[in-house]
């Protein structure tokens, strides 16, 4: 029995031929392409449908009131059926009896509102800085203040003629003023009353 010759190594020239016959591999960004061009499509599409949903709930259906009616001090104005202001009001001395906290002051405000004899729903008013924007909410039942339907706190559809929303604000001791008085009545789409303030 005889032992095979092993195999010669190619020739350098047919190596080269042989690897030349060979089909090349696309390049990763031929064989990508199609993904590429849809990620290059679908990203900004992405971003602009994300953003007008965001602003749309935000801002849309009149969900947020962005145009101010803003009113000097001492004078009124008309909005969405009714009449507002002018509004009055000023810092509360005597806390005795109340959860004031250290280092604040109780601001109260008065708006007076005639609704006319159809109503009008409103939220209820917000205190504004006007060098900083910052804002406070009323906090009738955090000092302790209970819920009257002589003051009341919000407009109601249901009731009717003139009254007047007393609404309390705790700030803190170093905020001087300014303020904006913000009312934003439900009928007035992406209008609100801003009355100028100052306690």
């Amino acid at each position: 029995m005889t032992i095979p010759l092993p195999p010669l190594p190619p020739a350098p020239q047919e190596e080269r031929e042989a690897a030349d016959a060979r089909p090349k591999r696309p390049s990763w960004w031929r064989r990508n392409a199609l993904a590429l061009v849809a990620l290059a499509l679908l990203l900004p599409a992405t971003a602009v449908a994300v953003g007008w949903q965001e602003w749309y709930q935000y801002f849309g259906f009149g969900a947020r009131a962005v145009t101010p009616v803003v009113v000097p001090e001492e004078e009124t104005t008309d909005l969405a059926g009714a009449a507002w202001g002018p509004v009055r009001g000023g810092e509360i001395e005597d806390v005795s009896g109340l959860d004031v906290p250290e280092h604040t002051r109780l601001i109260a405000v008065a708006v007076p509102v005639d609704a006319g004899s159809e109503g009008i729903g409103c939220e209820a008013p917000m205190l504004v800085e006007q060098s900083t924007g910052r804002e406070w909410s009323p906090v009738r039942a955090e000092v302790g203040l209970d819920w009257s339907a002589d003051e009341p706190e919000t407009c109601l559809s249901e009731q009717a003629g003139a009254y007047e929303l007393i609404v309390p604000f705790v700030v803190p001791d170093d905020v001087e003023g300014p303020f904006w008085v913000d009312v934003r009545p439900y009928e007035a789409g992406g209008s609100f009353v801003r009355f100028e303030f100052e306690p």
